[in-house]
């Protein structure tokens, strides 16, 4: 590319911005008005931030990728074998981050190119699998951008792999993370929190329910709230399908359009828990990293332990037996692409605050575990 005097830069993935006051370069009898690609160059910036080594210098218009997870294939020169939860170095350009390996789809023969499950990668092999790093990370995919879409992992102060990334099945975290609202402040009420929850006779919180479409969650959210309600509390249901008739009815089913989803309904739990409400929020949310921004959301308002995050769990053949809405077997038909659990990844809780298996516990069973889990967070609530 070309970068000209009076651009506005973007560093990510801290994002601080700055316009180019000057461009600098060795040998000239003039400061030049603009560098390409290639030549040995200097900038002096029009403002004072600090970024770290690493960092991405770009447009804002062609901006990297920001994620935490993305898909790999990677060959493995290590001397212990990988398995998923092992920690190594990412090494992408001169940036260095944390990373875990999350998952192994497949390991591939380097001879025969014969592909297999496998619950390890050993020495020599190659493999797809998906990686997270512990913070936001600037890369872009290789077939975009082969510079910044290569890696190089480091194990025990060696270099022990590389590969390429794929950020097939996970949105770019970009838009989730960036801030354009100017010249607000924050409006505090005469009312706080206290004598909202206190007129209501309970505190307010999230209950966030994830899990794959037939897994249960609204059923189990729908009986939830009619046991709440029936003992006096205010509680309402943000289902998945509902808040795209409005909220996000401008929304898609694309990676960044699902993480925009749990990030709109999110927000808006935690309103509801701050006038006292307990906001149950039942949405398939595949991605840890959204999940994980929903209980941000809802701690910012209400303070730790105002979050609750119930893994409504079914396996992959329950719910497609079950499939309520037939979105399974038109998924499988090829008329709905990218869907959760056949064609886009859906990320199991790590440590989720209570676990249900619908598939071998009634309704009324997971309805009285959810009750007594939010007895122990909330406080009595029958």
């Amino acid at each position: 590319g070309v970068l000209h005097a009076g651009d506005r830069l973007l560093f990510s993935p801290s994002g601080h911005a700055a316009g180019v006051r000057s461009i600098e370069a060795w040998s000239a009898l003039a400061p030049p008005i603009s560098a390409e690609a290639g030549e040995s160059t200097a900038i002096v910036l029009d403002e004072d931030i600090f970024v770290e080594r690493g960092e991405v210098v770009s447009h804002a218009v062609e901006a990297p990728t920001l994620t935490n997870v993305f898909r790999a294939r990677m060959f493995w020169l290590g001397r212990r074998a990988l398995k998923p939860g092992s920690e190594l170095i990412l090494r992408i350009g001169t940036a260095r981050h944390r990373a875990t390996l999350a998952a192994i789809d497949r390991v591939v023969d380097s001879k025969s190119l014969a592909s297999r499950e496998a619950a390890e990668i050993s020495r020599d092999d190659c493999a797809e699998v998906v990686l997270r790093t512990q913070g936001l990370v600037a890369l872009d995919e290789a077939r975009n951008n082969p510079r910044l879409g290569r890696f190089v992992l480091v194990d025990d102060y060696r270099t022990a792999g590389g590969g390429t990334i794929s950020m097939e099945g996970y949105p770019d975290q970009r838009e989730l993370v960036t801030v354009r609202s100017t010249n607000v402040a924050l409006t505090k009420s005469h009312l706080d929190r206290a004598a909202r929850w206190n007129r209501n006779g309970h505190k307010g919180g999230v209950l966030w329910l994830t899990g794959l479409s037939g897994a249960g969650k609204s059923t189990l959210a729908l009986g939830v709230e009619r046991r709440l309600f029936e003992a006096g509390i205010q509680v309402y249901v943000l289902d998945g399908d509902n808040v795209r008739h409005g909220l996000t009815a401008n929304l898609g089913f694309s990676p960044e359009d699902r993480a925009e989803n749990v990030r709109r309904v999110g927000e808006v739990a935690a309103l509801f828990a701050d006038a006292g409400v307990l906001a149950l929020a039942a949405l398939i949310s595949p991605y840890r990293a959204d999940r994980a921004r929903a209980r941000r959301a809802a701690e910012r308002v209400l303070g730790a332990g105002g979050f609750l995050e119930v893994y409504v769990r079914a396996d992959l053949a329950t719910c497609e037996a079950r499939d309520p809405k037939g979105l399974y077997r038109r998924a499988r038909a090829g008329e709905i692409p990218d869907f959760t659990g056949v064609a886009a990844p859906y990320e199991e809780p790590e440590r989720p605050d209570l676990a249900l298996d619908t598939a071998a516990r009634t309704v009324e069973d997971c309805v009285d575990a959810v009750l007594r889990r939010i007895d122990l967070a909330f406080g009595p609530v029958r």
